[in-house]
């Protein structure tokens, strides 16, 4: 009897045992702490996260470009407190020029002045630069020309972007050697180089300032001594880059001295437009301005016919052949249709207007405009360009 009473004792245990254990499988299947358990069991693809759209977000502000006030040796100190980005550092995606060779060449002027005056004659830091400006370029924050973003509060001494621009650096003539290293750098950052450390930041500054910014942004990469920051949020992430280049460069007249004529060189000329460009000595053209080359960068126009619109130019075999596109640009301003040659070689220059057919042909470089469309094309024999398309037929 004693052994009857324990062993239906011993079956009531169990059986209160396999009540609990079941109740309890019941509410961990259902508890919501046991789902991603549940879910590495059976997977089943989740629904992305949301990303709200970029016109349903307020823009990003520009950051001031001021600094605070301290040593070099203590600004350097404080920068290296400020720890780096946890999150991968995404590069840019390459830069795909579409525009006219004209606005190409203007372009690639206002890059290589942003990336030789702020990264000095460093190739690296040039680099870095580059990448920045083509980075802003395409973030909805910032204008969508390449001199748009160079330039960009230029106008103010505490408004601009790149300090270089407001500060008077341009007292500071280049040699021409490191000016053609500069725009090496700068044509390749067009050609859709990309400086991977860069990533898709859009501020930087050197490591002995501390910008009022700094402590606001993450900061991604050093590059020798500049310091690479991005937009917190989605703003600095890779989709947030999906502005196009628009066309219409605009160039500073403060650079007009690297690109020709040698009498261009005017400090208070602010802008070079089709429509409002006024340079000194190149609006009387008549065939007594046939001189010998003085200078370097010095092409002039010789000859026009304002009726037609139709100039002669001399071409300085030494400037840049890009300049060639920024002159006959001036040239034609006023004038639509417009037809500028040029010839590098004196003795090809023809005398008189209009042209006979076979001199059209032997002219080096040729610009055209109609209905505010234009168009350039060189000797590539001659002039070596980036761009097959741009090189004259037959030439190539």
């Amino acid at each position: 009897m004693a052994k009857l009473t324990e062993r239906r004792a011993l079956w009531g245990t169990l059986a209160l045992g396999l009540a609990i254990l079941l109740v309890l499988l019941v509410v961990d299947r259902y508890h919501p702490n046991t789902l991603p358990r549940l879910q590495q069991k059976n997977p089943r693809p989740l629904a992305p996260a949301t990303v709200p759209l970029p016109n349903k977000l307020t823009l990003p502000t520009l950051t001031s470009v001021q600094v605070l006030d301290m040593s070099p040796e203590r600004a350097r100190e404080l920068n290296r407190t400020i720890p780096f980005s946890d999150k991968f550092n995404t590069p840019a995606e390459k830069f795909r020029y579409a525009g006219s060779p004209v606005d190409r060449e203007i372009a690639a002027t206002c890059l290589t002045s942003a990336v030789l005056y702020e990264a000095g004659d460093d190739p690296i830091g040039q680099q870095a630069v580059a990448q920045v400006v083509l980075n802003r370029l395409r973030h909805p924050a910032f204008p969508k020309t390449i001199c748009g973003v160079v330039f960009q509060g230029s106008e103010r001494k505490t408004g601009c972007q790149f300090t270089f621009t407001c500060d008077g650096s341009f007292a500071r003539i280049p040699s021409p050697a490191s000016w053609k290293r500069a725009r090496l750098v700068a044509d390749r950052a067009i050609g859709g180089f990309v400086l991977k450390a860069v990533g898709t930041a859009t501020h930087y500054h050197t490591d002995w300032v501390v910008p009022y910014w700094a402590n606001s942004l993450d900061k991604v990469s050093k590059v020798h001594t500049h310091i690479f920051y991005r937009w917190r949020g989605w703003w600095g992430t890779p989709p947030a880059f999906s502005r196009q280049y628009q066309p219409g460069e605009v160039l500073d007249g403060r650079l007009m001295p690297f690109v020709g004529p040698a009498t261009a060189a005017s400090p208070g000329l602010l802008s070079l437009q089709k429509a409002e460009v006024k340079l000194t000595g190149a609006d009387d053209l008549n065939a007594s301005s046939m001189a010998p080359l003085a200078a370097p960068q010095n092409t002039r126009a010789l000859l026009s016919d304002s009726a037609s619109g139709t100039f002669i130019m001399q071409l300085d075999p030494e400037a840049y052949p890009g300049s060639y596109a920024i002159f006959a640009l001036h040239l034609c301003r006023n004038s639509d249709p417009c037809l500028a040659l040029g010839w590098s070689n004196l003795k090809n220059i023809p005398s008189s207007l209009p042209l006979r057919p076979a001199q059209m042909i032997s002219a080096a470089f040729v610009y055209r405009k109609k209905r505010e469309v234009d168009s350039a094309q060189w000797n590539c024999q001659v002039f070596r360009r980036p761009d097959p398309a741009q090189c004259r037929p037959g030439t190539e």
